[in-house]
């Protein structure tokens, strides 16, 4: 008896982070999340409230947190060398902390998200922006109104100058890939765009994704947009995400494409050009995309017509390191031998490279507090 009671002292503190959970789980029922601290929000999450089930004894919930506590990479030794758990600090300077200092803002971004516009207002602007198939401009002309700056262009005499590349869908098939390689606006192009509509009033800086990032993409964006800060993001389409349903695959774009950021919560990025709400992973994935284009085979096929000069892409480092002239001969040579026998082919497309990056620009208002922090920022720290 004497040993059971030496245990449950011993224990004492885990006790405690389980009775705030508890009653911090009270108060979400009660939905008194704005009276709630980040401390006790902190509480909810070391303690496992999901998982507590009152009609067991304590010695087996006790069981259960240990097994928890072991399993997951987060430091709890934080929690209990404090007696109280209400006097817990979260120190933001400390390195050791950085863990906590992740599980604290997930936890704020979850209560209080971080939004631009709100969704009437993004519907709103969204519908009095000039229309374009360039994603680039579109998602450039929503930036500067995000920055109340006029754009001293209208879409039409922006589509003339040199920001954007279009396809030639009439050319021979080498052209064809090497026009289909640079489509769009890289973050070079988007720079000077923003630099010129905006004559010279608003500027801004490309962070790549890719590599992928150690970075929780919400909390990144929260951060910046807080300031005032606007966001652009370059995603690929083509990359496959987990969970998409059908729908919105027809709906999504065929590629590449700039969406500018008006909002960010727990749950989800919320973007312009459509109008929209992602999922942070699949976000992320997108965004961390190599820069690469997928032709579907029939476009391959379709312009596979008489002599070619493969000249342009041979000559080229990045093609010939992808092999596209073996994998233009691959798909040939799979629609000679199995066309006439309905069999399926393995190629449904190849890949080119893209003059796209996956990654984020930020955007603020020259020579102003924003604008030097984006400047001076480090890139965000790489996933090793």
């Amino acid at each position: 008896m004497e040993r059971y009671d030496s245990q449950l002292a011993a224990c004492k503190p885990l006790f405690q982070i389980t009775e705030v959970a508890r009653q911090v789980a009270r108060a979400e029922k009660r939905k008194n999340v704005e009276k709630r601290s980040s401390l006790e929000r902190l509480a909810v999450d070391a303690a496992f409230y999901k998982k507590y089930q009152p009609k067991r004894s304590a010695i087996a919930q006790l069981v259960d947190l240990e097994e928890d506590m072991a399993q997951d990479d987060f430091d709890y030794s934080v929690f209990l060398k404090k007696e109280d758990p209400l006097d817990w600090k979260i120190y933001k300077n400390e390195p050791e902390n950085e863990d906590l200092e992740k599980l604290e803002g997930f936890l704020r971004l979850k209560c209080e998200p971080v939004a631009l516009w709100s969704e009437r207002q993004a519907r709103e602007k969204n519908a009095r922006c000039p229309r374009s198939e360039e994603s680039g401009l579109v998602a450039i002309w929503q930036v500067m109104m995000a920055l109340g700056v006029t754009p001293k262009l209208t879409m039409e005499d922006a589509l003339k100058l040199s920001f954007h590349r279009k396809r030639e869908d009439t050319s021979p098939l080498p052209q064809y890939l090497f026009s289909c390689s640079r489509h769009g606006m890289s973050s070079t192009d988007l720079l000077k765009a923003i630099e010129t509509l905006s004559n010279g009033r608003v500027s801004g800086r490309f962070f790549e994704f890719y590599p992928p990032r150690r970075v929780d993409i919400r909390y990144w964006l929260a951060g910046w947009m807080k300031r005032g800060v606007v966001p652009l993001a370059t995603l690929n389409y083509q990359k496959p995400v987990r969970g998409s349903t059908e729908e919105e695959r027809k709906n999504q774009p065929r590629d590449w494409h700039h969406h500018m950021v008006y909002g960010v919560s727990y749950d989800g990025i919320n973007l312009t050009n459509p109008i929209s709400k992602m999922k942070a992973e699949h976000f992320k994935t997108r965004l961390e995309s190599e820069s690469v284009v997928m032709i579907p085979r029939d476009e391959v096929l379709g312009r596979m017509q008489g002599d070619l000069d493969y000249s342009v892409i041979v000559n080229t480092p990045e093609w010939k390191q992808m092999n596209v002239v073996g994998q233009i001969e691959v798909v040939s040579r799979e629609e000679e031998r199995f066309n006439n026998l309905s069999i399926p082919c393995g190629m449904k497309h190849i890949a080119i490279p893209s003059a796209m990056v996956g990654g984020i620009m930020l955007f603020a208002h020259k020579d102003t507090e924003n604008h030097r922090a984006i400047m001076s920022s480090e890139e965000v720290f790489l996933k090793i």
